[in-house]
């Protein structure tokens, strides 16, 4: 009666370390400003450093001075093109959530998010 015990534990122990060994990769460090600088200035071709900056799915928010100040330190116009768009996309993608939060369920079905309460939007 006592293996029985040890079985289960041996087993939910192996259950649980093949869980985690399922090819579950953690997410890629963030590529930072410094490090793009740096890449620009070692000539690294601009969509290399993109192709970095893509596989992290770092979104940059950066101003216009600090673009201005990218562009004077030699980061290349197609990087910092790359740079707005992550933050554009990133706001995207907020007013998507933002936008699913104004549906409502309701009798089983999901409603809205429409112009006027409750009713069907205009066409």
């Amino acid at each position: 009666m006592k293996t029985r015990p040890l079985a289960v534990v041996v087993l939910l122990t192996s259950l649980l370390t093949g869980c985690s060994t399922l090819g579950v990769k953690p997410a890629p460090p963030p590529v930072r400003v410094p490090q793009i600088v740096q890449m620009s200035r070692e000539g690294m071709p601009a969509q290399e450093i993109i192709q970095k900056m893509r596989a992290s799915g770092t979104a940059y928010r950066l101003t216009a001075a600090q673009l201005v100040q990218l562009h004077k330190e030699g980061v290349p116009d197609a990087v910092l093109n790359y740079m707005q768009e992550t933050y554009l996309q990133a706001v995207r993608h907020d007013q998507r959530l933002e936008d699913w939060n104004r549906w409502s369920f309701d009798d089983g079905w999901w409603y809205g998010p429409w112009p006027e309460p409750w009713g069907w939007g205009p066409y």
